[in-house]
């Protein structure tokens, strides 16, 4: 009956571990996300700089797949090329390592059981009693209190089976059965951060001996490796390609420690370090830079090698022009009269989800006829935004080609016009876009009137697109000049009530300087990302000389 206990203790304390890491994850991302993102932006144009990146920004957020998983979108983007997203990769390696120091030092070194219950109990308290960075502090003070109370578990269910098992029982093991431990046991918890505090408490009890345990964070480096292959298996080329240099730099760097068990001890202990628990934390660190050092000199012809595996299938976003020959020129216009329908419908769904949580859907029917999307319906406003400017990629090259061929006076104005309406409809994106960062920090802010500024756009923008899903109304084929007509009224009527509320705070007195050039800003960009809207449903929908009319209103750019 103890020894159920005992297994359950061990079990508890793994899961209060990797439930603490995901909530310091959670807690540590909401403070550095972005700005995270910037500095691995920045400084990663050369492969030593970002191996460095790399292991500074793995060892502050202590999550290597959070880093992995920027780097893949970096990637991706094109912001970031494979050979020096390669070197970030090694370097969160090494960055993990940090938590094996963190844990040997606070976990077994101080006496903490003093402050755990105290961290989550005012942790907690802050994170469901609060809002934004307070709340966000609250969540990382409750995740160090739950990480050193499963720490503290895994400690006191390991001593018991340190009192009925001796060193001598377990020193006839072979070394790849240490090993293969570690690869198992990291395979199934997901966390070589997880596996480092079980062998540590194990050295600390006892149980094994140093050799022992270096075999099993080996292994723990291997498993790991699990997690990044199963989430390629039906990711893009890139993704496979990331995964697949992960694979061989564990792999490979595996086999140096494993082979270089015994002199990579030596040279730990050569550097002074004696004691047991330090010493497994410094050979982890050491086999990482080993690797890092074998790799480096060779990660120009490393990342040409995985350039040339897993080819990248050509994938559109259009819809209707990549099936037309651009040589055909009404079957080509045609074509990108749907294709403008298309992209003008997929903004107006992406403009929605600008706000967080995203802006209700409007009763009634969309302006324009919109194809079902390629599984847009649950992905972010960045991703939609990065596919919709693909797409008017996609579409400018075809209209391209068409203008190349002889057009038809009328086919040509209309081209004409469809392209007039893209780039206001993705200008309509960009405005919000530009403004996304501003948002969320009204939505983090602890004063009430800021935020309520916030209630104030999200009401805005609501109606707006309520307006404009009864464009159509019922028995009319489409809009007309007098809905568009009134419709312009109805935005700038939103945004000088608006400007007048914000002036009038700022008389009060009752509005930071920074809080001000936000909100104008916002108030701002906000009319511009509606007028731009509604300037491309105009093009797509009226005819010329009604256009041309609409464009000569007050406040009509």
């Amino acid at each position: 009956m103890d020894m159920q206990l005992d297994i359950w203790q061990f079990i508890g304390g793994i899961g209060l571990f990797l439930f603490a890491m995901a909530q310091l994850e959670a807690a540590i991302k909401s403070f550095a996300g972005r700005s995270l993102r910037l500095r691995l932006q920045t400084y990663t144009d050369r492969p030593l700089k970002a191996v460095v990146a790399g292991t500074v920004a793995t060892a502050f957020v202590q999550s290597s797949s959070l880093v992995s998983l920027m780097v893949l979108a970096f990637v991706g983007a094109s912001i970031m090329s494979l050979e020096n997203a390669l070197g970030v990769i090694f370097g969160a390696n090494l960055g993990t390592t940090l938590t094996g120091w963190v844990v040997a030092t606070v976990g077994f070194k101080l006496d903490l059981d003093n402050i755990t219950l105290p961290l989550i109990g005012i942790g907690s308290l802050l994170l469901v009693g609060t809002k934004g960075r307070i709340s966000d502090v609250g969540r990382l003070l409750a995740a160090l209190g739950f990480l050193l109370m499963g720490l503290t578990f895994i400690k006191g269910s390991i001593d018991t089976l340190g009192g009925a098992a001796s060193i001598e029982q377990v020193a006839g093991f072979a070394g790849w059965q240490y090993l293969l431990f570690g690869v198992v046991l990291a395979a199934i918890v997901q966390s070589s951060s997880a596996v480092m505090m079980v062998t540590l408490a194990a050295l600390f009890s006892g149980i094994i001996e140093l050799p022992s345990a270096a075999l099993i964070v080996i292994g723990a480096d291997l498993g790991t490796t699990s997690t990044v292959l199963i989430g390629a298996l039906q990711g893009a080329a890139v993704k496979k390609r990331v995964a697949l240099a992960h694979v061989i730099f564990n792999v490979t760097t595996a086999v140096l420690a494993f082979s270089l068990l015994t002199p990579l001890l030596k040279l730990v202990q050569l550097a002074g370090i004696s004691d047991p628990l330090f010493s497994l934390v410094a050979f982890h660190s050491l086999f990482n830079v080993l690797g890092i050092v074998v790799f480096l000199p060779i990660i120009k012809p490393f990342a040409s090698f995985l350039e040339r595996r897993f080819s990248a299938p050509v994938e559109h976003e259009s819809r209707y022009v990549s099936e037309t020959d651009p040589t055909i020129s009404d079957a080509a216009v045609a074509a990108i009269s749907e294709e403008t329908a298309h992209i003008i419908g997929r903004v107006i769904h992406q403009n929605m989800r600008a706000f967080s949580p995203p802006l209700p859907l409007p009763p009634g029917q969309p302006p324009v006829k919109v194809p079902t999307s390629n599984g847009a319906k649950d992905q972010d406003f960045d991703t939609l935004y990065r596919r919709n400017k693909r797409l008017e990629g996609e579409i400018l090259g075809f209209a391209l080609k068409v203008q190349a061929e002889p057009l038809e006076p009328g086919e040509s104005e209309r081209l004409n016009r469809l392209l007039s309406a893209i780039r206001h409809a993705v200008h309509s994106a960009k405005s919000l876009r530009d403004i996304r960062h501003d948002l969320q920090e009204f939505t983090d802010s602890p004063r009430h009137n800021v935020y309520s500024y916030l209630d104030h756009f999200r009401s805005v923008m609501t109606e707006f697109y309520s307006e404009i899903y009864r464009l159509k109304t019922a028995g009319a084929a489409q809009a007309v000049f007098q809905d568009f007509a009134y419709l312009i009224k109805r935005i700038q009527e939103w945004h000088d009530q608006l400007h007048r509320e914000i002036y009038s705070d700022i008389h009060r007195g009752q509005l930071a300087d920074n809080e001000i050039s936000s909100l104008l800003n916002v108030n701002r960009e906000l009319l511009n990302s509606n007028m731009a809207l509604l300037m491309a449903l105009q093009e797509f929908s009226l005819n010329e000389d009604e256009a041309a009319a609409l464009n000569q209103l007050p406040g009509v750019t």
